[in-house]
């Protein structure tokens, strides 16, 4: 949802995060084929800390390899858990996500400008822009993993506000992030809180303002 901001007076450009906006990732998906119990695979992730790993250490540009080989050392019992993070990590994706990229699509169509702002290790980016093709359409692109910082730190939205010389009231900022989405909120974007089983991403944008026809 939008966080109940009023509606922008003009919409000048859309900022997209990738993973679950744009691109399904869950963990779930490399480890359910690896015959991992939902259950068992959350406590595992649990105990030896890999999401926050991913996200503080990985995501910021941080190497895989010894990254995880460090991991090995402290956890040795999930040695085949914690090296199927990296060698099979193409796993961790299902797909596009239909609606969000019918959405890019036909903004990019109708002129509006669309950046993204994503936790991504570079790396592993380059492997799922070969996959999905369209993650090369973006007008300007800022990952974590080449500046270093990651979301929901408000510095790397900085970053994006300074390359791309923007006026937050007029951009809309689209994450499924809960803590993404309040930094932005503080720092004046109009926000969508995606979901994809509840967000209507084209009225989402319609009700902030967005005068282009999306269909």
């Amino acid at each position: 949802m939008n966080q109940g901001r009023q509606p922008v007076r003009q919409i000048d450009c859309v900022v997209f995060d990738v993973g679950n906006v744009l691109v399904r990732w869950d963990p779930r998906n490399l480890y359910r084929r690896m015959g991992y119990p939902d259950t068992k695979t959350t406590s595992i992730l649990a105990e030896i800390g890999l999401l926050e790993i991913n996200h503080r250490v990985l995501d910021a540009g941080g190497a895989f390899p010894p990254t995880l080989d460090a991991l090995v050392g402290q956890f040795p019992q999930h040695t085949e858990f914690i090296r199927a993070f990296d060698t099979r990590w193409v796993e961790l994706l299902s797909g596009a996500i239909g609606a969000s990229l019918d959405v890019m699509q036909a903004l990019k169509r109708n002129g509006v400008p669309i950046y993204a702002l994503s936790n991504y290790n570079r790396e592993k980016f380059d492997i799922a822009r070969s996959l999905f093709p369209f993650l090369n359409d973006f007008d300007e692109l800022v990952l974590s993993g080449d500046v270093g910082l990651v979301k929901p730190d408000a510095a790397i939205f900085e970053v994006l506000i300074r390359r791309c010389n923007l006026d937050v009231s007029r951009t809309v900022f689209i994450d499924d992030s809960a803590d993404n989405v309040a930094t932005a909120d503080r720092l004046g974007f109009a926000t969508i809180h995606f979901n994809e089983s509840t967000t209507d991403l084209r009225a989402e944008l319609l009700c902030l303002g967005l005068s282009q026809d999306l269909r």
